[in-house]
């Protein structure tokens, strides 16, 4: 019962979460476009990608630590939690220092690499190291995201991240008042990044879930051994779905320009929300996921891993309907015709939610059981192969050919093998996992799919405003009917 309430609970806050990415989305964007010129916030989308990857320097250690807490949490009495906790935060505070180093240093190479142009260039390199700085402070800081996630109390994270999205749109839209341009994201960043582990701290020592007297161990070069062992996959992991996901605008950059990179950013505004709303229900279970497996519960876990996999499939084809019907108009009412951003993408990027549906659950399957095998060096060969293809494509397919390798890359790769990894561990056939288990998504696709089609064309004929509404009528009523049906 503790287990789904944790769970009930983590999903709700998760679904709040982004129900307050919705409202930031809807009030910034505007703002933002109203405010500074399409360059300027193509610049600020490309720096963040950028800073996304310096996540990297972790090399797997954090997610390692949270993963192997779990292990350890309901014995605290042998030092292995306490011990687990004072390398993370060692570690963290020196990778934190490593970052800062980094970005500071290779910011000039970065704008060259990028090819800013002499103009933003200056500028560029100002953001990217101020960023740095409260990037290097959120990492340090992260051990006590991991304590809250061992336990199963995201709810109180997502809380926080509710607080720091509403406190730095309130802030953003102040300083741009105030004539801050491009620097009133570092400003509002700044400000965030102070208050939020202190409330994080508070509700870790709130909770009891700091180590007591006694508790914290001594430092172990096994368990270090182990940390170091694990965290080597998951970095490897982590740069191949960072490479294969979080590359389009550094791509979309050096192949069209920072504009088309503003026009990617805003277009793919509402897809960057709709993948969460499809993938956090299993997100929230994993840590349960985790705990069976510590605890041996296999059938437990065949069985809730099956309905996680139907679920997240029968949501990715939902949404990626919804997703083409409503997302060309909104982006055209939202930033007044500014942006212009064909329903060719859309139709590509909802098949790519949908692969990415049943990708997903079973790739990310191997940090449950901890058995990575050649899943990391897969999703990394996919990443690349996804760079290279998409410079080439991007210059004469232009967005739509980008999305095109997006799909092509994932379908022969990930996608396969991860189902395969899936047939090997619970010994059923490819069919079971690739079909059988998702046969509720399928039918849901080919119905849905075609009241898609249908309502795109019967409505071809009315301005935009009226045929959002429409589309969002539907979505929100036939769509939900037929997931809730079929799905």
């Amino acid at each position: 019962m503790s287990r789904l309430k944790n769970f009930s609970r983590n999903l709700a806050t998760s679904y709040l979460q982004l129900g307050v990415n919705v409202v930031y989305t809807l009030v910034s964007i505007p703002l933002i476009l109203h405010w500074l010129p399409k360059a300027e916030f193509g610049l600020w989308v490309l720096l963040v990608q950028l800073m996304g990857y310096m996540g990297l320097v972790d090399l797997g250690m954090t997610s390692a630590v949270a993963r192997l807490l779990v292990d350890h949490k309901d014995d605290r009495a042998n030092g292995n939690y306490g011990s687990l906790l004072k390398a993370a935060f060692g570690v963290s505070l020196a990778q934190g220092i490593l970052i800062l180093a980094i970005v500071t240093l290779a910011a000039p190479w970065l704008a060259s690499v990028m090819k800013i142009t002499a103009d933003y260039e200056p500028t560029f390199v100002l953001l990217l190291r101020m960023q740095g700085v409260i990037t290097a402070l959120s990492f340090s800081l992260r051990p006590l995201n991991l304590m809250l996630y061992a336990h199963q109390r995201m709810d109180i994270q997502t809380y926080n991240d509710i607080f720091n999205l509403l406190a730095s749109l309130g802030l953003l839209v102040l300083f741009l008042i105030k004539g801050c341009g491009i620097f009133s994201f570092i400003y509002a960043n700044a400000i965030t990044a102070l208050i939020g582990p202190v409330y994080l701290f508070w509700n870790c020592r709130r909770l009891g879930l700091l180590p007591q007297a006694g508790e914290w161990g001594a430092t172990s070069l096994r368990l270090f051994k182990e940390v170091f062992s694990y965290g080597s996959q998951i970095f490897l992991f982590n740069l191949g779905c960072q490479l294969q996901s979080a590359s389009q605008t550094i791509v979309v950059s050096r192949a069209l320009g920072l504009e088309s990179a503003a026009i990617w950013a805003v277009g793919t505004k509402m897809f960057n929300l709709v993948f969460p709303l499809m993938s956090r229900p299993y997100g929230a279970a994993l840590p349960g996921l985790y705990e069976m497996v510590a605890r041996g519960e296999m059938e437990r876990l065949k069985t809730r891993f099956r309905t996680m996999v139907q679920l997240t499939a029968s949501l990715g084809v939902f949404l990626a309907g919804s997703y083409v019907l409503c997302n060309s108009l909104f982006v055209g009412i939202l930033t007044s015709e500014k942006i212009a951003w064909p329903v060719l993408n859309d139709a590509l990027l909802a098949v790519w939610l949908f692969t990415l549906s049943q990708q997903t659950t079973h790739c990310t399957f191997v940090s449950v059981t901890k058995q990575f095998g050649a899943m990391s060096y897969v999703l990394l060969a996919e990443g690349c192969g996804f760079i290279l293809l998409a410079l080439t494509v991007g210059k004469h397919g232009g967005i739509a050919g980008m999305i095109g390798c997006s799909i092509f890359c994932t379908l022969i790769l990930s996608y396969q093998y991860g189902m395969r990894r899936s047939c090997r561990y619970f010994q059923c056939s490819f069919k079971a996992i690739a079909v059988d288990w998702v046969k509720p998504g399928i039918t849901l696709a080919l119905v849905y799919g075609l009241l898609v089609l249908a309502v795109w064309l019967g409505t071809a004929g009315l301005p935009p405003a009226w045929r959002l509404m429409i589309h969002g009528l539907v979505a929100g009523t036939a769509g939900i009917a037929l997931f809730l049906r079929l799905g």
